[in-house]
């Protein structure tokens, strides 16, 4: 009885330690002229929970957060200007192949096509619009950000002083693999079925 309780116990570990592992984080670099919010939810029609923020655009700021497993995560934005002119631009990156951006990668760009914007109403809402690009990293008098190769400087068009941004991050659907523990952990259990079993008969 104790070698089962111990294999049982060993079994449990293990997946406990896989799902553990199995968790999605999401990661960026971003900033914004003159300050932004960043949130992570699994409804883009609710702004969710704060994951990061920032308030002095010149300065890089980085967010890692896990995702909420076996549903779509939206990264939400709200990005405040103090005075024109304003943008919004990141990199962000998936830990595993679990998820996707909506690009299907495990990465994303600040563009056009892969985020959703509007000017803000004052309270969340899902954004529909379409970014208006402001230019390539780089671009004046912003310059460039080496933590976003790549990336492009957007905002709500049309120009406002706070606008809302929007992405999904969805999961990837595949048939799940049965770890190592649960061969294991079937084994322990048959074994204390067996046993109790045993113990039924001896008892007759």
């Amino acid at each position: 009885m104790r070698i089962m309780n111990t294999l049982c116990g060993a079994a449990l570990a293990v997946i406990a330690s896989w799902s553990t592992a199995e968790a999605t984080t999401l990661s960026g670099n971003l900033t914004s002229d003159n300050e932004f919010v960043a949130y992570l939810s699994t409804d883009d029609s609710v702004l969710g929970t704060v994951i990061g923020s920032g308030n002095f655009w010149p300065t890089t700021s980085t967010l890692s957060q896990a995702l909420t497993a076996g549903v779509t995560n939206y990264l939400h934005i709200i990005a405040t200007d103090q005075g024109p002119p304003d943008m919004f631009i990141g990199s962000f990156s998936l830990s595993d192949n679990l998820f996707h951006f909506v690009n299907g990668t495990q990465s994303l760009l600040t563009n056009t096509t892969d985020w959703r914007s509007d000017p803000s109403g004052g309270t969340w809402f899902a954004p529909t619009g379409t970014p208006l690009n402001l230019g390539p990293n780089g671009t004046g008098p912003w310059g460039t950000f080496a933590a976003m190769t790549g990336a492009d400087f957007i905002w709500a068009n049309p120009n406002t002083s706070q606008a809302f941004f929007s992405t999904a991050i969805a999961p990837v659907v595949a048939a799940t693999p049965i770890p190592a523990a649960f061969p294991l952990f079937a084994a322990a259990l048959g074994g204390l079925g067996l046993l109790a079993r045993r113990k039924r008969t001896l008892s007759v």
